[in-house]
Order: structure tokens, then sequence, then C-alpha cells
């Protein structure tokens, strides 16, 4: 008999076992893949937005919620810049699993050592290659002036502190490089946050979270009220909230939810579908409380406990977005000005800024091609550094 060749769906699985993703502790949760894919989407979304507006969009909660709800969609995607915040909780959540397991079910204590090469190779080699690959380009678009005006700033972005040397200002050369100074600036505390673990009972332990995530969004607004300055928000004092959330949801997990269901599944995908569009139509309301940190406590709650949300972030092409998030996350905005938008896009399908819903379709398209693109990326610059090393070992000479 010859050989046949695999059916379509195996064909796919292989496709998408490229991007997948494996954890230094074995430990994968397909879930939090599902909800970097939301994030990325929401910021890819968010960054291409303005190519279509015209000025008449609908950018307030009770104007979008008029006309029977048509604009929501565009102000749902105007907010996509909350994204970068479950982000921010995703990795709490990550970073903090093997400390939690270590502390509350006395599995072996992640080595510090492991800890910060896993970290220097998967995260900041693929960045300082990045950036160092977007200064050369821009250098060489636009000669020795952008070289000498801008080389101070590639610098500051070397050793991850653009925002602290320029006021919180972004940095021209990776704007979005902001937030992966305050990933950096996380990862430095997360080992001594996370001896928080120690705490017991349990319940003082979390009130001492909650407590965190309140007390440091305060905080960042006396911080600013004291010297006004962009450098908050774009500091882990303005976005520290997140990572505790983060912190008190890997808590959650290892004590309650990593090996069973929940007999309230279904009542969690009734939460999670009222939540996570309340979070968006309510972002601009600010009461006395900062209430966006627990907003997405209860969301991430609803998609680890739920049935169907669960199965929804669990299917294997939104978690392999959500693998690629990284890469995503680097260059889309490059690959919107510089490849999709001036070299495809205006020539199939000229944007017209104001033509609603139409600029949906273009703007999927436009998010669509580059996220392809960035997936070849991926395989090229992200994944050789994927596991946190730099070589795989021989284990005949191990």
């Amino acid at each position: 008999m010859t050989d046949q060749a695999p059916p379509p769906a195996s064909l796919m699985k292989r496709f998408l076992s490229l991007f997948g993703r494996t954890t230094s502790s074995g430990r994968y949760v397909p879930e939090i893949d599902g909800l970097r894919c939301l994030a990325i989407v929401l910021v890819v979304l968010f960054h291409c937005h303005y190519f279509f507006l015209d000025g008449s969009e609908k950018m307030n909660a009770a104007d979008a919620l008029d006309n029977r709800g048509l604009h929501l969609i565009n102000f749902i995607i105007a907010k996509g810049w909350f994204g970068v915040q479950i982000f921010f909780v995703i990795s709490g959540m990550v970073l903090a699993l093997p400390y939690a397991s270590h502390y509350l079910t006395g599995s072996r204590k992640p080595q510090l050592k492991r800890y910060f090469r896993r970290r220097l190779i998967r995260i900041e080699a693929p960045y300082l290659l990045t950036l160092t690959l977007f200064f050369l380009y821009y250098t060489l678009m636009n000669g020795g002036d952008y070289f000498i005006n801008n080389l101070p700033h590639y610098g500051a972005g070397l050793i991850y502190a653009h925002t602290l040397f320029y006021d919180g200002a972004l940095n021209p050369v990776l704007t979005v490089s902001w937030t992966l100074e305050i990933e950096v600036q996380f990862y430095l505390l997360a080992p001594l946050l996370c001896s928080l673990f120690a705490i017991k009972p349990a319940i003082i332990r979390r009130l001492c979270f909650m407590a965190l995530a309140l007390v440091s969004s305060y905080f960042s607004g006396w911080c600013n009220a004291l010297y006004s300055s962009g450098f908050w928000g774009h500091s882990l004092i303005g976005q520290f909230s997140y990572f505790i959330i983060g912190l008190l949801l890997a808590d959650l997990y290892i004590s309650y939810w990593q090996d069973t269901t929940s007999a309230y599944a279904k009542i969690w995908d009734a939460v999670g579908l009222l939540v996570w569009p309340l979070a968006f139509i309510l972002i601009e309301y600010s009461p006395w409380i900062e209430w966006k940190p627990f907003a997405l406590l209860v969301g991430f709650t609803a998609v680890l406990r739920g049935h169907y949300l669960r199965k929804l972030f669990s299917i294997p092409w939104i978690t392999a977005i959500g693998a690629m998030c990284y890469t995503i996350y680097l260059f889309h905005s490059f690959l919107f000005y510089q490849l999709v938008r001036p070299h495809i896009i205006d020539r199939l399908i000229p944007i017209t800024p104001g033509e609603w819903p139409f600029n949906y379709l273009t703007m999927f398209i436009l998010g669509g091609i580059t996220i392809a693109f960035c997936s070849i990326i991926f395989l090229v610059i992200e994944k050789p550094f994927a596991q946190g090393r730099l070589f795989k070992k021989n284990r005949n000479n191990s």
C-alpha cells in the first residue's frame, strides 16, 4: 500500500504546532494564550483604527449606545489600548504560578538564576534585535540626521529606561517599548513580591493582594497630583495594580482551579459575557475606586472557570495567535506603516476615512494580513529564543 497524505485536520494541527508554546514548568494553560490573543487583537485594531477615522465617530459610551448600538464596535476598538492592561495581568499570573505552586503545594522553588536567564533570553533577545533592526532601517531610510537625533532614544531603549529619561514619552524608534520597560521592572520585583504567597491564612493573603492593588492605584494618582507627568502612567507605578491582580489569580488557580471544573461554569459564562463588554463601555467611568483591575479579575475568572468561554479561549488557532503575541506586538505598527497599508491595502482596497461599516472589513483585513506576516517573523526571530535558552543540550552529553 502506498502512503496516503495526512487528512486536512492533521495538516492543520501540524501547522498550528509550529506556533505552540513550551513552558518552563510544563504547566500549560491554553486559556491564557486565548486571553493573549484577545489582548493583541485589541491592540492591533486600536493602532490601525486611526487610518479609518474622519472625526465624526462616536467616541463616548452614551453616543456609542445610541442608534441601537451600531457605533459600539467602533467605540470598543477605540478603547483597545486596554489590551495592554490585559497583558499585565497575564504576566503577573504566569510569573507567579511557579512561586504560588511552591508556597501553596510544596513543589520545588524556582531557581533565581534560571528565572532571570529565561527572562533574559526569552524576552530581551528578540526585543534588542527588533529595536536594532528598526533603528538601522529608519537610519537607512532617513539618513544621518535620524541617526544623530535618535541615537539617545535607541540607547535608552537598550536599557529599558526611555520613559524614565524622557518623562514618560514614547520611544520614536519603537513606540510600543514603554510596556516592555514596565514588564522588565516587574520581572525584577516578581520573586520578592511572590514571597507574599507564604502568608497564612489564605484569606489574609488574598486580602493583602487586593489591598495592594487598590492602594497602588491611589498611590499612582497621588504621585501624578504631586508632579504631573506622563511617566507615572508609563511606569510600573501606574500599572502595578494589574500585575498584583495576576498574583491573586495565580493564588486562586493553584489553590482551587487547576485540577477542577466549576459547578457554576455556565454561570461564569454569563458573568463573562456581561463583564467583558461592560469593562470597555464603562472604561472612562471613574468613581472613588479604581475598578478596572478588579473587572479584569472577574473577567479572567470567567474565562478560567466558565464552560463555553474556556472552550472558546482554548481553540487552537486562537491560542496560536496568543502564542505569537510578543512578535505581533513588536512588529505590528512597523508593518502597518511600512508594508501592509502602503503596498497592499492602498492598492487593493483604498481607505476612505469615515466609511462605516465598510471600513470594519478593511480594518480586519489589514489586521489579518499584518498578523500573517508576524507569524513568519515569529518563526525566524522569536521562536529560537522561546524556551529561554540559546542552545538545546545534547542529552547524551548531559
